[in-house]
């Protein structure tokens, strides 16, 4: 089966100039996990893998500094044939510029004479579901399958968002919907989400998140965790007050642990209150956005990491945060909410905070630090192992290739 991977993804090359350029939050869990899927299908015999991407980038002029993204062509693994393409990047204008610069890179692949073709659309991105309903058009036969890490109204939760782009994203939601109707199976992250996006027979199948294998995954602990006076309570990711950090940083705050950091990075709508808290609390450092590698570093470092989001907004049925597994694969325990949208397999995987009181996320974090580092270790292991076995990118992989599969045999 020939595959078309359209989505947002940027390679190694690209990730430097990003990170430099932007003014906002860098898509790394985004990215990671378009990564992890591409190199879980590479594993699948009798499949000829493309990319086409728009990568997820900020908008100019608030989130990125260049108005013009360049695009470029390269070949992933020596193997497959990746085009990014290049496009006009002026908040208002650019999704149109994605579309239609997609529509061209999407083409060949449209004109293109194989029996069995397939386009795995990465996101509710209205440009990339246009572009692989512009193919569709083209050849009936094509498959489309639309992943879903976020519904659409959910996108972008940050409380600054202006009069203009809700009314935008009014008029986005309803291309999205009218486009979504050429659908023919999704990949779910949340089984609520099927009644939002009205997938009504429609083939789906839920995946939360993956995790990729690879040696890096073998790794021991570093000497640093093992030390009683380094302990580090760690958070990576979007700083919005929607995610919970402002909670964060106030229960660690209000820890009475004096052999112990809190380290954040990430940017968002609550930097300066993290930086006030900074300023009054030697104990808590802002690190600002930092690489994907050294995030993963961090993270690995930790004694303990933590993802505030708390279950008291709409959007948390319908959300299992990539930052979970992220988390999960590191072999350090993880402190969360139990969110509507996170089965309960996963139970024995996470120290749940038990209510939404300060009082008990301050209470969650001293009991976890206060823990021998043997069972700290012992149950991020067994949450690591549990990961890499169930949730892994190629077994992920293999389940969205069969029903792909199962689907046009019908």
């Amino acid at each position: 089966m020939k595959v078309l991977f359209l989505g947002g993804v940027f390679d190694e090359t690209m990730e430097e100039e990003i990170l430099k350029k932007s003014k906002g939050t860098v898509h790394y869990a985004a990215n990671k996990l378009q990564w992890n899927l591409i190199d879980g299908m590479l594993q699948i015999d009798n499949l000829e893998l493309e990319i086409l991407s728009a990568p997820l980038i900020g908008a100019f002029p608030k989130d990125y500094e260049n108005i013009q993204f360049k695009g470029q062509r390269s070949v992933y693994k020596n193997v497959v044939e990746s085009n990014y393409v290049g496009f006009n990047n002026i908040w208002g204008y650019r999704s149109i510029s994605r579309k239609n610069n997609l529509i061209k890179g999407i083409k060949s692949f449209a004109n293109n004479k194989a029996e069995s073709k397939a386009i795995i659309v990465y996101s509710p991105h209205t440009p990339f579901l246009q572009a692989a309903v512009y193919a569709k058009k083209i050849d009936p036969s094509i498959h489309i399958c639309l992943v879903v890490p976020d519904l659409p109204q959910f996108m972008n939760l940050n409380d600054k968002r202006s009069f203009i782009y809700d009314k935008l994203k009014k008029i986005d939601i309803d291309i999205f919907e009218k486009n979504s109707k050429f659908v023919d199976s999704f990949v779910l992250l949340t089984d609520p989400m099927k009644k939002m996006l009205n997938v009504g027979k429609r083939p789906y199948i839920v995946i939360e998140g993956v995790v990729k294998v690879d040696s890096d995954n073998k790794e021991e602990p570093t000497d640093d965790i093992k030390s009683i006076d380094n302990m580090t309570v760690v958070y990576t990711g979007t700083l919005n007050k929607k995610f919970g950090v402002v909670s964060l940083v106030e229960a660690f705050h209000n820890t009475s642990i004096k052999n112990a950091h809190l380290k954040i990075c990430g940017r968002g709508d609550s930097e300066e209150i993290i930086k006030s808290y900074a300023a009054k609390d030697e104990r808590i450092v802002f690190l600002g956005q930092l690489s994907n590698t050294e995030a993963v570093k961090l993270q690995k470092r930790a004694t303990v990491l933590v993802n505030p989001r708390q279950n008291n907004e709409e959007f948390t049925k319908y959300s299992f945060p990539s930052k979970n597994m992220e988390y999960l694969l590191t072999g350090r325990p993880v402190i969360a909410y139990k969110l509507d949208g996170i089965p309960d397999e996963y139970d024995n995987y996470f120290h749940y905070i038990e209510d939404d009181s300060i009082d008990s996320f301050t209470n969650k974090i001293e009991e976890i630090l206060l823990m021998d580092e043997k069972s700290r270790s012992d149950f991020g292991n067994r949450a690591k192992s549990y990961v890499l076995n169930e949730k892994n990118n190629i077994s992920a992989s293999k389940k969205i290739i069969d029903m792909i599969q199962k689907s046009r045999s019908r």
